[in-house]
């Protein structure tokens, strides 16, 4: 009988003991939810926090042990089996969590169903991080964002204070250049490109591609040594030590080394910047292109893309006719330099002529140049008329060097004003101010002093006086004859 007791007290001791530890180990955690929201605007977005399952954690909050929540039984009963186990239930959601498919039952299980929110967030303008106002129970969650944009997040109370971050369908691409969705621009001139993006979500991943993609259209020239490139996460600028560029022909790449050290970074503003030159080729096409994308995923060999953003670069001519002022009529000879802005102070543009009349704004590698325009003679539809390509939408002076032979050169430059408007970010642009007409009028002629009505007046006075001596010689050689008689 003592042994008996002696056993029987052993056993209570271990159970004590076990039972000790297992409240060492498993606690009953209570915490809240900080959601950032990064870059997205969440202006009225609502986040409703459901509890999907009940949690005991360890004390260090790395592991944890499910139930099923009592409102989400029936969700369970139709979608894994009518008797579902807890441990079923885990392996289903961990299998399906990251499916949209599964994603959207959950939705529309909590609408139907009506249930009542843990706790309800609501977005604000400017407000990037919101946290739980009530303390939540441990557990597995699911917070659903009212904005179809955004994935509903999956997270596991375990700790005082757990962390999610906001994910959208997917990383956006917000291209721009020189600030807009489309612009003009002069040949030779650099144009800055902008993409923004974002830190994807990278949750249970241990590594992670983000990469930038760009194809340019034939019109303009990148290369690495004249990128520029700018890379931005966050508030951090990247040096190019974190980041891999590749050029091959129009298309650049730009891959962030490492990236998975972003992962608290999630929803967070990822930005490149970099330069093309708009080059001879792009007059003779009705607009540039510029596609941006970017890839991204844990599996390198197969990412996932963005939707991709265009922008459009446009050049644009300008038409000189040379006329006489009182005639119209074309003049040929005339001879010009163009500036660009509004006034003269700068070097002139340089150009390579294309044909009669043509010319288009030249590039560092063209070799035959003039910074001299002239009007053609050619025949009525190309006499007078002085044609240049590959101009911006900008102010320009126009100086006149040479008049045409027999008109007076004109003493003031001319302001030239190209302006380009687009209802549709430069897919249509209506263009006004590109052509201009530079009249020239004849000079008169200076007043003569050596004419011919002076010459007579002199001859004839000449005449007269000769007549009046030769009379006056023969009056006295009358007189003389009658003395002697």
């Amino acid at each position: 009988m003592k042994d008996m007791l002696k056993k029987l007290g052993t056993l209570a001791l271990t159970l004590m003991v076990m039972f000790s530890m297992v409240t060492s180990v498993f606690a009953a955690t209570q915490g809240t939810i900080t959601l950032h929201t990064g870059k997205h605007n969440v202006n009225g977005v609502e986040f409703k926090v459901y509890k999907m399952m009940n949690a005991t954690v360890t004390e260090d909050g790395q592991s944890a042990a499910y139930t099923i929540a009592d409102n989400f039984k029936d969700f369970f009963v139709t979608n894994v089996s009518q008797n579902a186990t807890d441990k079923q239930v885990y392996e289903y959601i961990k299998t399906n969590v990251k499916d949209e498919t599964f994603q959207n039952k959950v939705k529309v299980y909590v609408t139907t169903k009506a249930l009542t929110p843990a706790e309800t967030l609501t977005g604000k303008d400017g407000v990037k991080e919101y946290t739980t106002t009530q303390t939540l129970e441990a557990g597995y969650y699911v917070i659903i964002p009212s904005n179809e944009g955004f994935t509903p997040i999956f997270t596991t109370v375990a700790k005082a204070n757990q962390h999610v971050y906001l994910k959208g369908k997917t990383p956006d691409v917000d291209k721009t250049v020189d600030g807009d969705k489309w612009n003009s621009a002069q040949v030779g001139d650099p144009i800055r490109f902008k993409v923004e993006s974002m830190v994807p979500n990278m949750t249970g991943f241990d590594k992670y591609t983000f990469k930038l993609t760009d194809t340019m259209s034939s019109g303009l020239t990148v290369t690495k040594e004249t990128l520029n490139e700018k890379v931005t996460i966050g508030n951090k600028q990247l040096t190019d030590t974190e980041y891999t560029v590749t050029v091959k022909g129009q298309e650049i790449t730009i891959e962030i080394n490492d990236f998975i050290k972003y992962k608290d970074q999630a929803n967070e503003a990822i930005v490149f910047e970099y330069d093309a030159v708009l080059n001879k080729t792009a007059f003779t096409e009705d607009k540039e292109t510029n596609t941006a994308n970017v890839e991204y995923g844990n599996d390198p060999d197969h990412l996932t893309q963005g939707t991709p953003d265009t922008v459009i670069v446009r050049t644009h001519k300008l038409t000189i006719t040379k006329t006489d002022g009182n005639t119209q009529e074309k003049l040929a000879g005339a001879e010009f330099k163009l500036y660009k802005g509004n006034n003269t102070d700068g070097a002139p543009i340089q150009f390579v002529k294309t044909g009669e009349g043509k010319y288009r704004v030249a590039t560092a590698t063209d070799l035959d140049k003039t910074e001299t325009l002239v009007s053609p003679k050619g025949a009525d539809g190309v006499k007078g008329i002085i044609i240049i390509d590959g101009l911006d939408a900008e102010t320009y002076t126009l100086v006149e060097t040479k008049a045409p032979d027999g008109y007076n050169k004109l003493d003031n430059p001319t302001t030239i004003t190209i302006e380009a408007t687009s209802n549709n970010n430069g897919t249509d642009v209506t263009v006004t101010g590109d052509t201009v007409i530079v009249e020239n009028n004849k000079g008169s002629l200076l007043p003569e002093t050596g004419g011919m009505g002076t010459v007579l007046f002199t001859v004839v006075g000449v005449g007269g006086i000769l007549a009046v001596l030769y009379s006056f010689m023969k009056s006295n050689k009358k007189n003389k004859l009658n003395e002697n008689k």
